[in-house]
């Protein structure tokens, strides 16, 4: 199921975030839109992980091409230390974050000195078929690239079409 987060206005910019597990796929897909705080970062983890269908050893495609990351290294470091011991959701899988070409490159640098922290292995792509091309090379392009824009153009009326542990409804 998708389940966007419905909008919300931070410092005047609006933030989205949507997610659906492809269970049969074994994939996580998220996308995050508009200014991003740590704070976001945390309930967006708490909507994810409170889906019935969340699991935590499926891979992860980030798709923050349409986002801002308003937080230090530091901030983030601390978040991901937060994840990875406190609340014990790292597993062994990949982590793919796919952005825009212009912050490749600090996006690469910043995710790879994560790289061996964590039994997550973080991985910085602009180009979708690369990275499901290191993701899992059975993945259909086509087919991820049309869930990714349903989850980008999700309107907020579509949110928790089922039972859902985190709303109870």
């Amino acid at each position: 199921m998708s389940y966007p987060l419905k909008s919300k206005v931070m410092n005047n910019h609006v933030v989205r975030y949507s997610h659906k597990i492809l269970k049969e796929k074994r994939l996580v897909l998220e996308v995050l839109q508009g200014d991003f705080a740590i704070s976001t970062l945390k309930v967006n983890r708490d909507i994810l992980y409170a889906d019935r269908l969340y699991n935590p050893h499926f891979d992860l495609l980030h798709d923050i091409r349409e986002a801002r990351m308003n937080f230090t290294l530091e901030e983030h470091t601390a978040y991901l230390n937060y994840l990875g011991k406190e609340a014990k959701v790292f597993t062994q899988r990949k982590a793919a974050i796919l952005t825009i070409e212009s912050t490749l490159a600090k996006y690469s640098e910043w995710f790879g000195t994560f790289n061996g922290l964590y039994d997550v292995e973080f991985k910085v792509f602009s180009s979708l078929g690369k990275c499901l091309e290191w993701i899992n090379p059975d993945l259909i392009e086509m087919e991820i690239a049309n869930e990714i824009e349903k989850l980008r153009t999700a309107s907020c009326s579509q949110c928790f079409k089922e039972p859902n542990a985190f709303t109870g409804f």
